[in-house]
């Protein structure tokens, strides 16, 4: 029977900005771009022009038309580019109402000058005489207005939905990312009051074994208290996680404090593969002797016989505890004690990385702890 631990999402460091505004403003200079579309566009247009008027024979109006379109375009795109950054900087704390009638001059603004510069252009390539400037600009004014208002209302509308979906996108970033730094703060003060309550337990019950010898087995007391010292030790590093062997040796000097107590009703020995390597929760192979010790040395007089085995499993460190005891059912533990808060704690430092399975067998049960080698 293998029992998963529950998955904690990692940390995302950062916080994201909130950007508002259309996204076509946000570039307050011309695209290099523009430039050379620009003097394609002249160039296009002056030779069309140049060939309506000299050809021998009818040229379609669309010659000069098509290049005429795309100077006007790229020129009064040109402005609204310019000018737009500007006037929605300025803009931004305005009414709306107030904001679109400006939107709406800078629009005509932008086409009255676009048109007024591309009026001229036939007159500065020698295509046309300068009083054809007027007529031109007044043939052209009447389509470029009506056209740039309307592309410019669908541009704003546009990157202003856009700008809205954006911020909305990167509010619900940040809004993710403070729950997750809140997750991992509570499951770091979960973890660390998991910790300590470990400890104590199981100093207490040390304690409470060398109170009971102290007077009437002075020697094998003091032999416990050196033992505990060592221990004492390692609880007091306060780390996350412990080398194998110093997990193993913890676990020596708990069994070694027991067995001053039980005598010749604690038998064990330890099977440590020679490969076998990693790092593990502190007492947490103690946590699973202590539960052995607990289920069978504490409930018949013949006591409990114990392997303990450490081997390198894939990419994981496997250590197991078998009993020769009847078992228990793993659902039936008691939340806070020994293999609840030892789950708990693997929960927290590995998520799903890391397993207890339990075996149980009409004359013995194991306990195994897998966590990944890191």
């Amino acid at each position: 029977m293998t029992q998963r631990i529950g998955h904690t999402p990692p940390m995302t460091q950062g916080r994201a900005s909130v950007v508002s505004g259309p996204v076509f403003i946000r570039r307050p200079w011309l695209r290099p771009g523009l430039v050379q579309w620009a003097v394609v566009a002249v160039v296009v247009f002056t030779v069309g022009a140049w060939l309506a008027n000299h050809s021998a024979h009818a040229l379609p109006s669309i010659v000069g038309d098509l290049p005429q379109g795309l100077l006007l375009s790229i020129t009064i795109g040109s402005f609204a580019w310019t000018l737009f950054p500007v006037v929605m900087r300025v803009t931004a704390e305005w009414h709306r109402t107030t904001a679109w009638m400006f939107y709406l001059a800078t629009m005509v603004v932008c086409a009255t000058a676009g048109t007024a510069v591309v009026s001229t252009v036939p007159v500065l390539v020698g295509v046309l005489d300068t009083r054809d400037i007027a007529t031109l600009f007044r043939q052209n004014i009447i389509g470029t207005v009506p056209v740039t208002i309307v592309i410019g209302i669908a541009m704003i509308l546009i990157g202003t939905d856009k700008a809205r979906i954006e911020a909305t996108e990167l509010s619900l970033r940040t809004q993710q990312l403070e729950r997750e730094r809140a997750e991992k703060l509570a499951a770091e003060a979960q973890l660390a009051s998991l910790a300590s309550r470990v400890q104590p337990h199981f100093l207490f019950n040390t304690l409470n074994s060398i109170s009971g010898l102290v007077r009437q087995q002075p020697a094998q007391a003091e032999a416990m208290i050196e033992h505990l010292s060592s221990l004492l030790r390692s609880s007091l590093e306060g780390k996350d996680l412990v080398d194998l062997a110093q997990e193993l040796k913890l676990v020596t000097d708990y069994l070694e404090i027991q067995r001053t107590r039980l005598g010749g009703r604690l038998r064990y020995d330890l099977a440590v593969a020679p490969d076998a390597s990693g790092t593990l929760p502190p007492f947490s192979l103690q946590t699973l002797v202590e539960n052995s010790l607990k289920h069978v040395a504490g409930r018949r007089p013949e006591g409990i016989a114990m392997r303990i085995e450490a081997r390198r499993d894939d990419k994981a460190l496997s250590v197991a505890v078998t009993d020769d005891g009847p078992g228990f059912d793993p659902d039936a533990m008691k939340a806070g004690h020994g293999l609840d808060i030892l789950q708990r704690r693997l929960r927290g430092l590995f998520g799903d990385a890391a397993t207890l399975e339990f075996d149980r067998r009409p004359r013995s049960m194991t306990v195994r702890l897998r966590v990944p080698i890191t």
